[in-house]
């Protein structure tokens, strides 16, 4: 049997601080914490040239080694004039696999925080999708750099942030997402990110097209993202202690930068 409970949407200021969506306590019974599904919207009109580009946190006082489960959530990307379209990007339930113990009165509490700071600030909730019966998967593990990079404007590569996994044994998930600064007619956004480190179990490439934005003609453009970019099933082994290091590349040239950001998920079995 499963169920599922909200983190009902708070408010995100306009800042880049943590903030607490709040805590709910699991169902008496489960037995694992299946997914988590993080939502979000702007809170006003969304200001031109102003993109959001946030993180969700799931973390728990009482659930023993469930640190750390970081996401990366898609853009929602702005456009350029006084009147433009937006678009919420597809939500998407990250698979965590926790045990949780029958009977225990657990708390999980869910942060949202914005990479960039806005006119414009944003709510975001949480889905908690949880089961009664023991997990049968290994639990999943999440993490991204603390801040975004500028992409630059220039079609060429440039580094992002590291992480660094400490415990970690199958690299599984690969997350990518370039959010656009003040978008100009014609120009899309097209581009791939690179997931690297020494401490893989291999040399194989790792390198994710991310999903494509275009924009349109005139003075009044929407730039629209339907979904984020992420791979599953990776299945990449690395060493104890790995250090990743996130690197875009642009296949078109730019007039504006806009920012990048990565995120991976691994299983520690």
């Amino acid at each position: 049997m499963t169920s599922y409970t909200i983190i009902p949407p708070v408010t995100i200021g306009t800042g880049v601080a943590k903030t607490s969506l709040g805590t709910t306590a699991k169902p008496a019974d489960s037995q694992n914490l299946i997914e988590f599904t993080p939502f979000y919207a702007p809170t006003g009109a969304v200001t031109a040239g102003q993109s959001f580009l946030s993180e969700t946190a799931v973390e728990s006082v009482s659930v023993t080694d469930i640190l750390p489960k970081r996401i990366v959530n898609a853009p929602i990307q702005a456009g350029l004039g006084a009147t433009f379209s937006t678009m919420i990007p597809i939500i998407e339930a990250w698979e965590t696999n926790t045990p949780l113990e029958s009977g225990s009165n657990d708390i999980i509490q869910a942060f949202g925080q914005s990479q960039i700071a806005n006119a414009v600030g944003f709510v975001m909730g949480c889905e908690l999708h949880y089961s009664n019966s023991r997990p049968t998967r290994a639990q999943m593990f999440y993490d991204k750099p603390d801040n975004e990079t500028s992409s630059g404007t220039g079609a060429t590569t440039v580094s992002g942030g590291t992480i660094t996994i400490n415990g970690g044994r199958t690299l599984q998930t690969l997350t990518g997402e370039l959010s656009a600064g003040t978008v100009v007619a014609s120009e899309s956004y097209i581009s791939s990110m690179q997931f690297n480190s020494p401490n893989f179990d291999n040399s194989q490439n790792l390198e994710i097209a991310l999903q494509p934005v275009s924009t349109g003609l005139s003075t009044l453009i929407g730039t629209l993202q339907p979904k984020s970019s992420t791979r599953k099933n990776v299945g990449m082994g690395m060493k104890s202690t790995c250090t990743i290091t996130t690197v875009l590349r642009l296949s078109e040239a730019l007039t504006n930068a806009g920012n990048f950001i990565g995120g991976i998920g691994y299983t520690k079995s």
